[in-house]
């Protein structure tokens, strides 16, 4: 795979995390008011960089490019609820007072499969609609 599809691949890897990430600077007033969105912001940053790294490297591992872009992007989004997992896990949100009382461990990694499935399926349905432009854009660019 030659260096301009691997910018391409890693491109449309990105776009889905890149919509995460504006989606969560449009909300930044909310990011003052309350203690969960440090966690959230830099997990949509975190998920923007790996699927740019991730989108780089991992397709030209795959004869589909399609499927290498899908991989890579799934490989962004575990990657970035493992940060949020551990950011979790850290007093960003542990002892936070949530308004019912104090988050528990437990409950702050509650919250983290709250993310993964809340935002999980659609930034997999994104994905997989990237996937298949980028695939059909890299297999006309050949």
């Amino acid at each position: 795979m030659s260096l301009m599809d691997r910018f391409t691949s890693a491109l449309f890897t990105a776009i889905p995390g890149g919509l995460f990430f504006i989606a969560t600077l449009a909300s930044a007033s909310m990011m003052a008011r309350e203690y969960f969105w440090s966690s959230i912001f830099l997990g949509a940053l975190t998920l923007l960089g790996a699927a740019l790294l991730f989108g780089f490297v991992i397709p030209p591992m795959f004869r589909s490019t399609g499927l290498g872009i899908s991989v890579a992007g799934f490989a962004a989004m575990l990657f970035s609820l493992l940060v949020i997992a551990l950011l979790n896990s850290t007093p960003l949100c542990v002892g936070q007072d949530n308004g019912d009382g104090n988050n528990s461990f437990g409950m702050c990694m509650a919250y983290v499969v709250l993310y993964s499935i809340f935002y999980g399926i659609p930034y997999m349905a994104l994905l997989g609609l990237s996937a298949l432009i980028g695939h059909w854009a890299l297999r006309i660019r050949s």
